[in-house]
C-alpha cells in the first residue's frame, strides 16, 4: 500500500487504464472534446484536475476515482454511500425476525395448550 501521496502519479494511471481499455488518445480526445495532445499530457502529469478525470470517466465508462481510492492506504476512512440504505435494510430484518420470534412464542403456548386439551 501507498505510504505517501507522493507515490500517486495520476497520468500514469490513466495510461495504464487506457491501455489495458484499448483507448487511443484520439479516441478520447474526441470524447471529451479536448485538443490533439491533451491526453498525452495528461498522462504525463502527476496530477490531473477532477473536472478532467471526471470527462474521461465517462468517455470511457470507468469509474477512475475508484481506482484512485483503491491506491490508498486501507486504514483511511471512506464514505459508504448506501449507508443509509443498508442500515434501514438491516433495521428492517431485525423487526421483521422481532416479529417473527414473537409470534412463534405465541405458537408455542397455543400448540402446548392444544396438547394438553388433546392429551
Amino acid at each position: 500500500m501507498k505510504n505517501n501521496k507522493q507515490n500517486l502519479h495520476t497520468g500514469q494511471l490513466i495510461e495504464k487504464l487506457l491501455y489495458r481499455l484499448g483507448y487511443s488518445d484520439a479516441e478520447i480526445e474526441k470524447a471529451i472534446g479536448r485538443p490533439g495532445s491533451s491526453v498525452y499530457k495528461y498522462r504525463k502529469n502527476a496530477s490531473i484536475q477532477t473536472s478532467i478525470l471526471i470527462d474521461i470517466c465517462y468517455a470511457i465508462k470507468h469509474n477512475i476515482f475508484q481506482d484512485i481510492a483503491n491506491e490508498l492506504p486501507d486504514d483511511f476512512t471512506k464514505t459508504d454511500k448506501y449507508a443509509e440504505e443498508k442500515a434501514a435494510a438491516k433495521q428492517a430484518t431485525e423487526n421483521r425476525i422481532a416479529e417473527l420470534e414473537e409470534e412463534n412464542k405465541i405458537l408455542k403456548v397455543q400448540v402446548d395448550l392444544l396438547m394438553k386439551i388433546k392429551g
